[in-house]
């Protein structure tokens, strides 16, 4: 093979629709080794398999975002070596907060803990605070961009007190801990990134302000959601069918952001932009929704919502721990 020939096939899998094509199929063997990991090797049920892929988010977005690469980048100036020891380091630190919360409820089976509940709870205030108040909650102007800094405050903010209160605190007058589901992000993909934050992007909002309205665009869209799931008798709230399709609206999204770089809406202008991809997005979901119900079956429905979590959770750590080449809003774009 000649060399030009070699320089043209490199920059053909650099665009799209072959570079998403390529992601498509990395995505499905990772997956399919995860699985061979969680559920082969380590034997776990797939209550268990769903509870350890929430504790990787967890750590995801903190390694990945909060602390824009850090320590992965203090071995590796390469995206996929500091990538790589993220990658290592999320794992240990995710085994290690199962052991913690299983000896905190003094139980073996970590089904029996409340750690699914602080999770999901950490992980919206993680995403509030990076992407809906780009990061401006808990630093200031000086600390913003200092990184380690501003993600260990950015940790202590989401892991060790917004999370921990809401799943203790109402513990202490006898009602059921407090946790605010993952449900919140299909819709925060729909505003934040297929609409750009259209239209507040054009009303010269600072933060907080900004911060503040975006949340509660994404809180409207959210109960919007839910509302015409539950019309058509899929409940958000009360079954597995519900988030089940909220995995699949969510592993889709970012699979037209991250995966395909919105291609083929790349070069349209707000709002049609963000109505057209929001609308492809959906109707590419409903599609995978019906398939995953004929394959599972809607008693056993909790299998399928595992499997898209094992996709969803593949699909954005091939973008992070430590790699951002599939957005970026107030970090630095590394190379």
């Amino acid at each position: 093979m000649s060399i030009g020939n070699t320089t043209l096939r490199q920059s053909l899998w650099k665009s799209q629709p072959y570079k998403g094509i390529l992601f498509i199929g990395l995505i499905a063997v990772i997956s399919l080794l995860f699985e061979l990991l969680l559920g082969q090797i380590f034997q776990l049920d797939t209550t268990s398999k769903l509870i350890y892929i929430t504790i990787f988010f967890v750590w995801w977005w903190h390694l990945g975002f909060s602390l824009n690469g850090y320590p992965g980048d203090r071995f590796s100036t390469t995206r996929l070596g500091r990538g790589t020891i993220n990658l290592v380091i999320l794992l240990v630190l995710s085994y290690l907060t199962g052991e913690a919360w299983k000896y905190i409820a003094g139980t073996p089976i970590l089904a029996d803990t409340q750690v699914g509940q602080w999770g999901q709870t950490a992980i919206v205030t993680a995403a509030a605070s990076l992407f809906f108040f780009d990061n401006t909650i808990v630093t200031s102007d000086r600390t913003r961009h200092w990184d380690p800094v501003s993600g260990f405050l950015n940790i202590f903010l989401a892991v060790f007190f917004i999370a921990p209160a809401l799943t203790f605190l109402p513990q202490l007058w006898g009602l059921d801990p407090f946790y605010i589901p993952w449900y919140w992000y299909p819709t925060s993909t729909v505003f934040g990134s297929f609409f750009e934050r259209w239209p507040l992007n054009n009303l010269s909002f600072k933060q907080p302000q900004l911060g503040f309205v975006h949340t509660g665009a994404v809180l409207l869209l959210t109960l919007i959601m839910a509302l015409v799931l539950k019309k058509i008798g899929i409940d958000l709230f009360t079954t597995t069918t519900g988030p089940t399709f909220a995995a699949i609206w969510t592993t889709v999204g970012l699979g037209l952001l991250w995966q395909f770089n919105l291609w083929p809406f790349t070069q349209l202008v707000q709002p049609a932009k963000g109505i057209i991809t929001s609308l492809a997005s959906l109707f590419i979901s409903i599609a995978f929704y019906v398939l995953t119900l004929s394959i599972f079956g809607e008693a056993n429905i909790i299998e399928g919502l595992y499997w898209w979590f094992n996709i969803l959770w593949v699909q954005v750590f091939l973008m992070a721990p430590g790699l951002y080449d599939g957005i970026g809003l107030w970090q630095e774009r590394r190379s």
